[in-house]
């Protein structure tokens, strides 16, 4: 991972970018570069476009792809195959696992957990009518929520502060703040009082996540005793 050089980015000090990466991609001759901030780490296969705004200590896994008009924060990552369309704001402090689509037009919060499998949506009714009569907007997702594994959001909706949606749900309307949501189509509860706290800022503003190649390599340590079976 020796220092590469790059048309149209502007990389801050401490990257880390293995090789057959792509970055500011120019989608159209207008596109402005990539500014990516310092101590980044890219994995191979990373994509992203021209025209993208990253805080510092991002990280991405194997085969991410960002395109153009996206702006995150600071202490993010995302992980193996997941999709980040144009025209999206994300915070500071999101960590979005495995295989996450994420359409145009939305709004991601600070502190939020996005699970592996999960999908957002932004066209009420595809293809069928104008734009003007369905227009295209996305989610938001406003601060310290927590959405779970095989998740789907739907279009236009809002998920308020601090909400839980559990795994396998399909959030198909506006979210109070302080929800829990559970399965097809999700209802809305009250958030049980053991949850009703902020995402925990340890994991979410870590300046690294599990696989980052400066973390001390755990070998057998994290292999659970009570398994039948070695490593």
């Amino acid at each position: 991972m020796g220092e590469k050089l790059f048309e149209n980015v502007v990389i801050g000090p401490g990257a880390k970018i293995e090789d057959d990466v792509s970055l500011g991609f120019k989608v159209n001759e207008k596109c402005g570069p990539t500014v990516i901030g310092d101590n980044c780490f890219l994995r191979k296969g990373t994509v992203i476009y021209g025209d993208v705004k990253i805080g510092h200590y991002f990280q991405s896994q194997h085969y991410v792809v960002i395109r153009s008009r996206v702006k995150l924060g600071d202490y993010c990552s995302i992980l193996n195959h997941s999709t980040i369309e144009g025209i999206v704001r994300i915070g500071s402090g999101v960590r979005i696992m495995s295989n996450v689509y994420i359409p145009s037009r939305t709004w991601i919060g600070d502190n939020v957990f996005i699970g592996p499998g999960s999908t957002f949506t932004n066209g009420k009714y595809p293809f069928r009518g104008y734009p003007d009569d369905y227009p295209t907007i996305g989610a938001t997702i406003e601060d310290d929520v927590v959405i779970g594994g095989g998740v789907t959001v739907m279009p236009w909706i809002t998920i308020g502060e601090r909400s839980f949606v559990a795994g396998g749900a399909v959030v198909t309307k506006d979210v109070p703040p302080r929800s829990l949501v559970m399965g097809v189509p999700g209802k809305i509860y009250p958030l049980p009082t053991k949850l009703d706290v902020p995402n925990n800022k340890k994991y979410t503003m870590s300046k690294y996540e599990l696989w980052h190649s400066d973390l001390e390599y755990p070998g057998d340590n994290d292999w659970p005793e009570n398994w039948s079976e070695k490593f």
